[in-house]
């Protein structure tokens, strides 16, 4: 494996016009590097390229400017591109994230588009300052633990501890925040569709089982008139998933198929944690619960 060469980066870099092709640039090594199981090895060398990227994109992020923490989502969406927060997200976030997910581009993806962490994190912190401390302290201290997003863990890993500048983190969180990114696709590599195991049910650990039981009849049994207790209802089965999904011991296509059913309830868990109608709330539960039973068709425990 051949390291870059700094010279020869700069070079480049100088023969380039747009921001976009830098980090078109260093993407593309960084794909290599995952590749050839480099970034396995060592996230010394994401760090590395992460630095050079901001030295060689952020030219203007020596000069002082004054913070401005008073942005919200009134914020026109045009002006948002022109923002500080804005800029430092693109030159310190976008060498690994896409701002959107592009199905062209999916074999070119080292980390979850923002999009997708703005669906999984806003639902649980919809006030903006809790939203900001959120993402500021799982970028700051990354766990298995406190992610929000275990399949982006499963499939990328957990991304590296980086060194960033709390007011620089806090800007680039708030405009996170404010940005309307709409809504796309999900996009997976495996189909959507559960299916059996050549005609058998798959086999999963009793642990599995048990927790998937668990939620079920908790589920089933649930009866309240209290908004908030539907959006604990839908941490509580977040959680439950969360831990099925980190299970390293899952691998191959029985956790595609595991995922596979998580992601056929994830959008009644995230409603249930984001929802403000007790009659909503309830028709999610139901809905919940309806799907649930899928799971007894498909899996079986050892």
């Amino acid at each position: 494996m051949q390291l870059i060469n700094l010279n020869s980066l700069t070079k480049t870099k100088n023969n380039l016009h747009k921001q976009s092709d830098v980090l078109n640039l260093i993407r593309e090594h960084l794909i290599e590097f995952k590749n050839n199981n480099f970034m396995k090895k060592s996230y010394l060398t994401l760090v590395t390229m992460i630095v050079l990227s901001t030295l060689f994109i952020s030219c203007d992020n020596n000069k002082k400017e004054k913070t401005n923490y008073q942005e919200t989502k009134s914020v026109a969406q045009a002006d948002i591109y022109n923002t500080k927060g804005y800029k430092l997200m693109e030159s310190k976030c976008y060498l690994c994230h896409f701002e959107k997910p592009d199905p062209s581009k999916m074999g070119q993806m080292l980390a979850p588009p923002m999009l997708r962490v703005q669906e999984h994190y806003i639902p649980n912190y919809p006030k903006k300052e809790d939203f900001v401390n959120a993402i500021m302290s799982i970028v700051k201290n990354p766990s298995e633990e406190n992610t929000l997003m275990p399949g982006a863990v499963k499939k990328f890993k957990l991304m590296p501890k980086l060194v960033y500048d709390d007011n620089e983190l806090r800007l680039i969180a708030e405009t996170l925040y404010n940005m309307e990114l709409g809504t796309a696709p999900k996009m997976r590599m495996q189909a959507m569709e559960l299916s059996l195991n050549n005609g058998e049910k798959w086999v999963v650990k009793p642990e599995t089982y048990k927790i998937i039981q668990e939620v079920d009849d908790k589920i089933s049994s649930f009866n309240a008139e209290n908004i908030a207790d539907y959006n604990q209802l839908g941490k509580d089965v977040f959680n439950k998933a969360k831990f099925v999904l980190m299970d390293d011991s899952y691998s191959g296509e029985l956790f595609n198929q595991l995922h596979n059913f998580f992601y056929g309830i994830e959008s009644e868990m995230h409603s249930l944690i984001a929802e403000k109608d007790l009659e909503k709330a309830k028709q999610t539960t139901e809905n919940l619960k309806t799907k649930l039973q899928d799971f007894y068709l498909m899996f079986i425990s050892e």
